[in-house]
């Protein structure tokens, strides 16, 4: 199973509902940190991915935006919404002292571990339902753990958007992470960084990151970046930019030099190019997001 993690800012949940509705085999479980101090529309979200059969992670103690140190004020928000399925998953730090009261008022958690391991968590993973550990973790620590997910931030972010080369590469973790008999399955932080902002700043050059997988190098996925050309001192003129970034992206798809999977995210790029829109930066990452998900799902559904 694939655990793409996600923050709950609108268009990663948009991605997610639109994901949902797609009629293919659903081999990923999101993974969604609240981060907006309103969850209407997180729960929302919650709603339509459980209409489709898909019970999400969600960390009751966020470790970044608005609800950081609001676990109690959360969960009691949650225990609100009748009939809404999901698995409270926790970020672990330290040890799980601190979190044995939260954990209490679950039938059953996830454990997210951040930093580290002790004896105190590997205790606690026998109890969890999910044990999320960093895919460099070593393997003899690995194993002492239950029902693992390996994850890893696999992004290499830029500082500038006109820093990023044309492709990168990202993960080979789908093509081995069952390796071990105990990991049942992997996550990534899709084409986002685990570094959070609250916004992606002036676009002062617009890159667009698109996934794929390389047959050619044993499966790795590869992230390819489309960056304009179009030259500003300012962040004016974002749609011109995003435009000359996505019809490069187009012109390669379309040239089949490398091998895109036809997602129904490359679908909307394609719509957006032939009709010559700007949808805003926000969705752009939507599609992005969702294609990227698309791919890793395709690889799992035929392998």
């Amino acid at each position: 199973m694939y655990y793409p993690i996600l923050r709950g800012k609108l268009n990663e949940l948009l991605a997610l509902r639109e994901l949902a509705n797609l009629s293919v085999d659903k081999k990923f479980c999101p993974v969604i940190e609240p981060v907006r101090g309103s969850l209407a529309p997180l729960f929302r979200t919650i709603k339509e991915l459980n209409d489709k059969e898909i019970v999400p992670l969600v960390f009751m103690n966020p470790t970044v935006g608005d609800l950081v140190g609001c676990s109690e004020n959360i969960i009691n928000e949650f225990s609100k919404e009748e009939g809404l399925r999901f698995i409270p998953i926790f970020a672990v730090s330290d040890g799980v002292d601190d979190l044995r009261s939260l954990f209490s008022q679950f039938n059953e958690y996830a454990l997210f571990l951040v930093d580290g391991l002790n004896a105190s968590i590997i205790e606690e993973s026998s109890e969890a339902i999910l044990t999320f550990i960093s895919a460099t973790t070593a393997p003899n620590l690995i194993k002492r753990l239950s029902n693992v997910v390996l994850y890893d931030d696999f992004f290499k972010k830029q500082k500038r958007n006109a820093d990023y080369p044309i492709e990168s590469p990202f993960s080979s973790l789908h093509t081995y992470y069952n390796g071990f008999g105990n990991v049942k399955g992997f996550g990534d932080y899709t084409i986002l960084s685990e570094e959070y902002s609250e916004s992606g700043g002036p676009a002062y050059v617009v890159t667009i990151h698109i996934t794929y997988i390389n047959s050619e190098k044993f499966d790795e996925a590869f992230i390819r970046h489309y960056s304009s050309n179009y030259e500003s001192d300012t962040p004016a003129n974002p749609g011109k930019k995003f435009i000359e970034a996505l019809g490069k992206f187009i012109s390669e798809k379309r040239s089949k030099t490398i091998n895109f999977l036809e997602t129904s995210a490359c679908q909307d790029f394609e719509r957006i190019y032939n009709a010559q829109h700007f949808p805003g930066l926000g969705q752009v990452k939507k599609i992005s997001i969702m294609h990227h998900i698309e791919t890793i799902n395709d690889y799992l559904i035929n392998n």
